[in-house]
């Protein structure tokens, strides 16, 4: 059985740490130059032990190549711990959730957070390109979702989109969620556990699925292009319905900044990673092995998707891998009533 299998309930509300969160916000308002009153701030999550380094570059380079500042905004990063990533923006401390996976994203949308997504924010996923996944120990006996059954799979957290996605791997060969325990595993800890034997597989995300194909030593059972078997919109930044409608002129432009910004990387995808690098966001040793299948560092091979826009048919994708897996029930979720368009200057307009 999957331990803590998270299936109902509403999400939890930010407690400790919230106040203290909107407290350094304000500090970090009150610090702005005179130069800066005129724009408005938007509030992002930011925390040093995120379990993820791609899918912020557009929001990195937003800020960085002025984007942001272009359309009149001002990024303030609100610094909370990755668990409070959804009900942080539930609770309203901060105003976008930038790398909402689709997959992740309908699963809480169907237990009662009122979002929608804006506009596609994520580094496309690629069979040309790495990606987190599954991972064993090179000696490990387990070569395929079938040996999986009766093992026990390590991972960040029980209700984010990696416990999805192995789901649908396991499924691909007939393994259930009652076929396998998952257990949620503190980063820090995980390869330890993994070499311990503790648990016999680990969804790594990055860096440290990257750290794993560096050293060596591992197998990786599955990507996320394996899923898809095509390159495919990830996901993106979700807001609240509530949010959308009091600030209409806010996320305009705060979806006009990242499609900039999705199209200058696009063009300049090897700047778009140093960025990152220059940052401190990604370990410039470890950038290949992220970024690449090889470790040779080719970047000319990732895309965004162009203008940040979002498309139909990836999102059905997701919608109905989240269906057969029994994340959400069949049918009750339309791909109109996840995402919208409407806000991107580069939309065609409906009639």
């Amino acid at each position: 059985m999957i331990a803590n299998f998270p299936r109902t309930g509403p999400l939890l509300r930010v407690a400790r740490g919230a106040a203290a969160a909107i407290a350094l916000a304000g500090i970090l308002a009150g610090s702005l130059p005179a130069t800066a009153e005129e724009l408005t701030e938007i509030k992002l999550i930011s925390s040093p032990t995120l379990p993820w380094t791609v899918g912020w570059e557009l929001l990195a380079i937003a800020e960085q190549k002025g984007f942001f500042k272009e359309e009149g905004l001002k990024p303030v990063w609100v610094p909370l711990p990755p668990e409070q990533y959804t009900t942080a923006i539930d609770a309203g401390i901060t105003d976008f959730a930038a790398y909402a996976d689709y997959a992740y994203f309908i699963n809480v949308k169907d237990k009662g957070l009122d979002v929608k997504e804006v506009a596609a924010t994520s580094l496309l996923i690629d069979p040309a390109i790495g990606g987190d996944g599954l991972f064993v120990p090179e000696n490990s006996p387990i070569k395929s979702a079938e040996d999986l059954k009766g093992k026990t799979i390590g991972m960040t957290n029980l209700s984010w989109s990696s416990a999805w996605f192995t789901l649908d791997y396991l499924g691909s060969k007939g393994i259930t969620k009652d076929d396998v325990t998952y257990l949620a595993v503190p980063p820090g800890q995980q390869e330890q556990l993994l070499l311990r034997g503790d648990i016999d597989a680990l969804y790594a995300f990055g860096p440290l699925d990257a750290q794993l194909k560096k050293k060596g030593g591992y197998r990786q059972l599955f990507k996320l292009s394996d899923l898809s078997g095509r390159r495919i919109v990830r996901g993106g930044t979700m807001a609240k319905t509530d949010f959308i409608e009091k600030n209409p002129d806010i996320v305009r432009k705060y979806v006009a900044a990242v499609a900039k910004a999705a199209d200058w990387a696009n063009a300049n995808p090897a700047e778009a990673v140093q960025v990152q690098i220059d940052l401190g966001h990604v370990d410039p040793e470890l950038a290949p092995w992220i970024y690449t299948n090889d470790g040779k560092g080719d970047y000319s091979v990732l895309r965004w998707a162009e203008h940040a826009l979002q498309n139909e048919e990836d999102i059905q994708f997701w919608l109905s891998l989240d269906e057969r897996q029994g994340i959400v029930p069949a049918g009750k979720h339309k791909v109109a009533d996840l995402y919208t368009n409407e806000f991107n200057p580069h939309a065609k307009p409906t009639n």
